[in-house]
């Protein structure tokens, strides 16, 4: 009796079922039981019962062991990794009268007990199982052996991988893994192992959180799959690795760029997501107060010199100088700009990509670019004293320069640039301005409520008494706190979306002569603490916390 009618005659599984389970066969090739369960038609346990009754092959019952004396003989012969693989293990042996008793969940593998019995030279007699007890009492055994074999076994079977990394179930799970990112407005998806774990973690509002952990096979199994559609070495795992690949999720185009890496542990993959459709870049979104938006607007009229964006990786500098950019963009303006790497595209504005491998850096396009009469020139990152040189020299030929920086603060970037070894009467004859920044989550939209103010003492402890003195027109009526109390469109934390706080300040006549004659972080500081609109970043959140947009403990998270 074929194997769809004994499922048929002792699961009720439908017509329609085992069509799909066909189809689905001849397009990725496998199993058609083992496809039935995966696709959720039976169970695994119904499916053994069903070929053992039907087939009248007993199912093994007896506990688990592994007898050293069957592993040590077989050893000898063929690998153990290989019956592993094909989900047929040894039990018992019986040397007198010939007889290999395997565990099986497939009684109709004959190639591999043909395989099995010309390499042994025994009969095979085989008992059922289910799949999942065979993996179970092949990881307990393999745990109990040198980690050097697990990799044998399962690690560098370039072509197993291979075939894992199509089978429906692992194409599923990566399909609903993009989805459920893309749902989640996920920037990032992290797949890590570390000795005993296989987990997946989405990185939403720029913190990470656990979204579900996995088999070990069904890792490999993903991770090779990622690592093929990125065009990688799925065989390398010594290395680290990039590539992309673009899919299309819910009418959506991705763009998603892979990075994986050797750990003590195992390795990891993580994706970046992008959006290839147009993303809207406006000062509005950013979370510039109204005095410090009248600073910025005013920054980016000047005809030329050169603005800085500074802060950490992962602050949002991107988002701040493209929305900079789609402001200067005209018809009547060229803007190219260098990136490492290009983010997002935006129409109207040349970009380059810097592609140091065949040496085109930031420097050299630099050098190039100025030969293209451009008006406006965006640098991706100011890493040198080439680049910072070259920067700056465009900058007093006539062109508006932005780019960004690696800094704790506005201030310091001024010093970074002397470090790098620029003359400081050049930065004062080029620079405009600095704007450094972080980013906070905001309160969740949907269920946040006004909560009562902290106490007195933690008031006072960060300044919401002074700030309210300083900037009681922008608080509409007073102090109010408010938090999320946690949501479906939250996840449960409490926060939905994101917002950056600011410190900033224009490169006055007045500051440039202070620090020409004083050189010191300090003085620079002090001089800025003068001006009325100055706040650090601290204060900028603070000011966000009192108009009810994020809480205290995501600012002290950041600043």
């Amino acid at each position: 009796m074929v194997l769809t009618q004994i499922l048929k005659n002792c699961c009720n599984v439908t017509d329609e079922d085992i069509n799909k389970a066909l189809k689905l066969r001849q397009e990725l090739g496998g199993n058609v039981g083992q496809i039935l369960v995966q696709i959720g038609a039976i169970t695994d346990g119904q499916l053994t019962e069903a070929l053992s009754k039907e087939l009248r092959i007993p199912l093994y019952t007896e506990e688990w062991a592994e007898d050293e004396v069957v592993i040590t003989y077989l050893e000898e012969k063929l690998s153990y990794g290989f019956l592993i693989k094909n989900n047929c293990l040894p039990v018992k042996i019986d040397h007198d009268n010939k007889i290999i008793q395997l565990v099986t969940n497939n009684p109709f593998n004959y190639p591999v007990f043909d395989y099995i019995f010309n390499k042994v030279g025994y009969s095979v007699q085989i008992n059922l199982a289910t799949e999942q007890s065979i993996k179970d009492f092949a990881r307990n055994y393999i745990s109990t052996q040198d980690k050097d074999f697990v990799s044998l076994t399962v690690g560098d079977d370039t072509e197993k991988l291979k075939e894992m990394a199509f089978e429906a179930p692992v194409i599923k799970f990566l399909n609903n893994l993009l989805s459920k990112a893309v749902e989640t407005r996920s920037s990032d998806i992290h797949i890590e192992s570390s000795e005993k774990t296989y987990r997946v973690r989405f990185r939403i509002d720029g913190i990470l959180q656990d979204i579900d952990f996995l088999e070990e096979a069904f890792y490999l199994a993903t991770v090779s799959r990622i690592k093929l559609l990125a065009g990688l070495d799925i065989a390398e795992n010594r290395l680290p690795q990039d590539g992309k690949f673009t899919t299309k999720i819910a009418s959506r185009f991705l763009d998603i760029r892979v990075s994986t890496m050797p750990t003590i542990g195992g390795g990891g993959v993580v994706m970046r997501l992008l959006y290839r459709e147009k993303v809207s870049f406006d000062l509005e979104y950013l979370g510039l107060e109204a005095d410090h938006k009248e600073i910025v607007v005013n920054l980016l009229s000047h005809p030329y010199g050169i603005l800085l964006v500074t802060g950490p990786t992962g602050s949002g500098k991107t988002t701040t100088i493209y929305s900079m950019l789609t402001r200067l963009n005209s018809k009547e303006r060229k803007i190219i700009t260098i990136e490492d790497p290009v983010e997002y595209q935006l129409e109207g504005i040349n970009q380059i990509q810097v592609k140091s491998e065949i040496g085109l850096t930031f420097a050299s396009a630099l050098r190039s670019i100025l030969r293209h009469d451009p008006d406006i020139i965006m640098v991706g990152e100011i890493r040198d004293r080439e680049t910072a040189e070259i920067s700056i020299q465009s900058a007093l030929t006539g062109h508006f320069v932005l780019s960004t920086l690696h800094t704790n603060d506005a201030p310091s970037s001024l010093f970074r640039l002397v470090e790098m070894g620029l003359p400081d009467y050049l930065l004062n004859a080029s620079l405009v301005g600095v704007v450094a920044q972080r980013i906070v989550r905001k309160n969740c939209s949907y269920c946040s409520e006004v909560v009562d103010p902290p106490p007195d003492h933690i008031l006072k402890e960060y300044g919401f008494n002074e700030l309210e003195n300083r900037f009681g027109r922008m608080l509409d009526g007073g102090l109010k706190f408010m938090r999320g109390k946690g949501c479906p469109h939250c996840a449960k934390t409490g926060y939905r979306g994101r917002i950056a706080v600011f410190e900033l300040f224009q490169y006055t006549d007045e500051l440039k002569e202070v620090f020409l004659k004083k050189m010191s972080l300090e003085y620079i500081r002090s001089a800025l603490r003068e001006k009325e609109n100055f706040r650090i970043l601290r204060e900028d959140g603070i000011l966000k916390v009192a108009k009810g947009l994020t809480t205290i403990e995501e600012v002290l998270r950041v600043c």
